[in-house]
């Protein structure tokens, strides 16, 4: 009897281009157009960065309605809907954005872009796979960071010689397009594509144990190390992704090594999503974001007292290694922590967490550059929080799911 493979790996690929078309949605897609915009519409920078917090902050909350509807409408309805609405938005805004309304399209595309399509995007991942949810994940994670690192590159190159109106229309018509996809291939869950979940080999496995509802979710320890480990990497993320440039200034190095250590964060990262795949068959998840914490806290003390080009690249390649373990973890752990059935709403929780401390991240991170004249103190402060969370992580267990 020949067995056909899996649709669940097709439902990986389309999660992983659904997530990588959430970039006009994120701080770095927007980044891409941010200075030909401030330009053309006349907004000063300080003007803009209130306009990107508000949008932020906004649009986090479409997170909370992504999650409940992706669990009971569905991944087909969801994906297709939330690419073919954001597509519009995009291509909507390359025609007729102004000073005037620059503030709602930010609003939208952040909110179906950054918050709906990504805690729908990683639903779909754990709605298909429960044993094998960290190798999807692993995989998923791998074709998100290939997928940005060519769509960032040629549509900086496109932007540098056709300007940035006609590059984003030619996003929003990808987009579309990909909703159109996606309404094709897309199937609601496992049983739609007549499999069983994971395949074959999970008969009798994590699929007879019950699911966690939202609230039960909440009030397990698990739940709060997960979102608040990532949301507090995403805050310093994003405020060093933002600043990056000046903080390596601020240490005398210059735009090369700046270019090779965000060479080195991108590859790094690929290599933690492999490593925390794998090593999801030895260790816990909780110990395995504790391992990372505390790696993390290094990296944050050691900030000020890089000297060196090569010190620089290390330091950024360790950071973007913690992140590609944290990306596998986060994204595995609420499925195998708390099963499908509540997932969307669930994870769109922990997405808006995530996306808050983004949004706060770089406004704390500047704030104290501007009262101390340095970025340094807040990462020497972070650091014993990272350790701490780190110590906490290693004695969180996952919640048990009685039969």
């Amino acid at each position: 009897m020949n067995k056909r493979p899996y649709y669940g790996w097709v439902i990986v690929v389309l999660a992983a281009m659904s997530m990588v078309a959430t970039l006009p949605g994120r701080t770095v897609g927007l980044g891409l157009i941010t200075e030909p915009l401030l330009q053309e519409l006349d907004i000063e920078r300080i003007q803009f960065a209130k306009i990107n917090l508000i949008a932020t902050l906004v649009g986090s909350l479409f997170a909370l309605a992504a999650g409940p509807l992706t669990d009971r409408l569905g991944l087909r309805v969801m994906l297709s809907s939330i690419l073919l609405i954001l597509g519009s938005m995009v291509l909507t805004m390359s025609q007729m954005v102004s000073a005037g309304t620059v503030t709602l399209f930010l609003i939208l595309i952040r909110g179906f872009g950054q918050s709906a399509l990504s805690t729908t995007s990683v639903t779909s991942v754990g709605k298909w796979f429960t044993k094998r949810l960290a190798i999807a994940m692993g995989v998923f994670s791998v074709l998100v960071a290939i997928g940005f690192v060519m769509a960032i590159v040629t549509i900086q190159t496109q932007i540098e010689s056709q300007g940035w109106r006609k590059v984003w229309f030619s996003v929003g018509v990808t987009v579309l397009m990909l909703g159109g996809v996606s309404a094709l291939i897309a199937r609601r869950e496992p049983r739609s594509a007549e499999s069983p979940v994971d395949g074959p080999s999970l008969s009798g496995s994590d699929e007879s144990l019950p699911d966690l509802k939202l609230g039960e979710a909440l009030k397990t320890p698990c739940f709060w190390m997960f979102g608040i480990a990532m949301a507090l990497y995403s805050g310093v993320l994003a405020g060093v992704s933002l600043f990056n440039q000046s903080i390596l200034q601020e240490l005398g190095f210059g735009a090369t090594t700046f270019r090779y250590a965000m060479a080195g964060l991108m590859s790094a990262g690929v290599i933690g999503n492999l490593l925390a795949a794998w090593a999801t068959r030895h260790l816990s998840l909780p110990r395995i974001v504790a391992l990372s914490l505390c790696v993390l806290a290094l990296v944050l003390l050691t900030y000020p007292q890089l000297q060196t080009a090569s010190q620089v690249i290390t330091h950024a390649s360790l950071y973007g290694f913690c992140g590609g373990v944290f990306s596998v973890v986060y994204f595995t752990g609420f499925g195998h922590a708390f099963g499908r059935t509540h997932l969307g709403k669930i994870q769109g929780c922990a997405q808006v967490m995530t996306v808050v401390a983004s949004a706060l991240g770089p406004l704390w991170l500047a704030s104290v550059k501007e009262s101390t004249g340095s970025y340094f103190p807040i990462m020497i402060y972070l650091a014993p929080v990272f350790a701490i969370l780190g110590v906490l992580g290693w004695l969180t267990k996952l919640p048990k799911r009685s039969r």
